[in-house]
C-alpha cells in the first residue's frame, strides 16, 4: 500500500494546518479524476477535502494546468474557512509562480478583501496559527496587504481603494505624516477619481487628529488651509468640501482656544498687558471662532475696568 502524506512540496509551509492524508493501494488517480473530486468537494463545501485534493494535485502533477492552479484553489478555500493568514500565504505562493497565473487579479482582489477585514477591526491570529485566538494587532498586516495591491496594480481602481484604506489605518496608528503622504499619492495618481476627493477630506481630518493628540503646530494649520484650497480648485462642486471646512474650522477652534487660555492665565496672575495681547490675537487671527467671541467679552471688560 502506498501512503501519500499531504502538505509536502508546494504546501510544505503555507498549507500545514492539519495532517490530512490520502491512501491508495497503487498509483494515485489521474489528475482529471482528482480535479473532478476536488470540484465535487467545492460544490459540497467540504473545504478540508478541497485542500486535500488541491494539495495532492500540486504534489503529484505540479506541471499540469490543475497543479499550477492548486495554490490559488487552496487560498480561496482557506478564505472561505476564514483562515485568512493561511489564505494570504497560499495566494502569495500562487502569485510568485513563473508565468502569468490565470487567476492573478482574483488573487489580488482576495488580498484587498483581507486588508479591508483587518482595517475594519478583525484581529490577526497569534503567531498566525489557526489554533490560536484572534487577539494580535492587525494594522501592520493590513498595510502590508494594501502595499501588495498598490505595487502590483498601481493604476487600477483597486489601487486607489487600497491607498485610501492604507491611509486610514495609518491615521488610526497615529502615523500622521505617512498617512498624508499616502493620501497625496492617491491624489497625484488619481487626480479626477472620486476617491481623490475623499483623499483631500482625509488629509484635513488627519491634520485635525494630529493637533488633537500632539502639540499644536501652526504649520499644520497652514497646511490644512492649503489643502482645503486645493480641494476647492480640484472639486469645486464637491459636497465633501463642507466636511473638510468643518475639520479646518475645528483646528482653528483649537488654536484660538489655546491663545484664549494663555490670555486667561496672564490675566489671572495680574499681567494684564500680556493677557490683552493674547485676547487681541484671538480676535484678529480667528474671528469666526467661539474663542474669539469670549476674547471680545474679555477685552470689553478690561476696557470697562480702565485697564486698556
Amino acid at each position: 500500500m502506498k501512503k501519500i502524506l499531504l502538505f509536502l512540496g508546494l504546501a510544505s509551509s503555507a498549507f500545514a494546518l492539519e495532517e490530512h492524508e490520502l491512501v491508495w493501494d497503487s498509483q494515485p488517480p489521474s489528475v482529471t479524476e482528482l480535479n473532478s473530486a476536488l470540484q465535487e468537494a467545492i460544490a459540497a463545501q467540504d473545504w478540508w477535502s478541497v485542500i486535500d485534493y488541491a494539495d495532492t494535485i500540486a504534489y503529484h502533477y505540479p506541471d499540469s494546468p490543475f497543479g499550477q492552479e492548486a495554490a490559488y484553489q487552496c487560498g480561496e478555500t482557506y478564505f472561505h474557512m476564514k483562515q485568512y493568514e493561511q489564505a494570504d500565504q497560499c495566494f502569495s505562493a500562487y502569485l510568485n509562480q513563473a508565468g502569468s497565473p490565470k487567476h492573478f487579479e482574483e488573487a489580488i482582489q482576495y488580498k484587498f478583501k483581507m486588508a479591508e477585514l483587518y482595517r475594519n477591526g478583525l484581529k490577526r491570529k497569534l503567531f498566525d496559527s489557526h489554533k490560536m485566538p484572534r487577539f494580535a494587532p492587525s494594522e501592520e498586516g493590513a498595510i502590508a496587504l494594501y502595499d501588495e495591491v498598490i505595487t502590483t496594480l498601481p493604476h487600477q481602481e483597486i489601487a486607489a481603494q487600497s491607498l485610501l484604506g492604507k491611509a486610514k489605518v495609518q491615521i488610526v496608528m497615529e502615523d500622521f505624516k505617512d498617512a498624508v503622504e499616502t493620501l497625496q499619492l492617491l491624489i497625484r495618481r488619481f487626480p479626477k477619481h472620486e476617491l481623490a476627493a475623499e483623499g483631500y477630506l482625509e488629509i484635513n481630518r488627519s491634520y485635525l487628529k494630529q493637533c488633537q493628540v500632539e502639540h499644536l503646530d501652526l504649520d499644520l494649520l497652514e497646511l490644512s488651509e492649503m489643502n482645503f484650497r486645493k480641494f476647492q480648485l480640484a472639486f469645486p462642486r464637491e459636497s465633501r468640501l463642507e466636511d473638510a471646512q468643518k475639520a479646518l474650522s475645528d483646528m482653528q477652534e483649537l488654536y484660538a482656544a489655546n491663545l484664549l487660555n494663555t490670555g486667561r492665565y496672564y490675566e489671572k496672575i495680574k499681567k494684564t498687558p500680556a493677557s490683552i495681547i493674547f485676547y487681541t490675537k484671538v480676535v484678529a487671527k480667528y474671528p469666526a471662532t467661539k474663542a474669539a467671541g469670549e476674547a471680545k467679552i474679555k477685552l470689553e471688560q478690561l476696557q470697562a475696568d480702565g485697564k486698556i
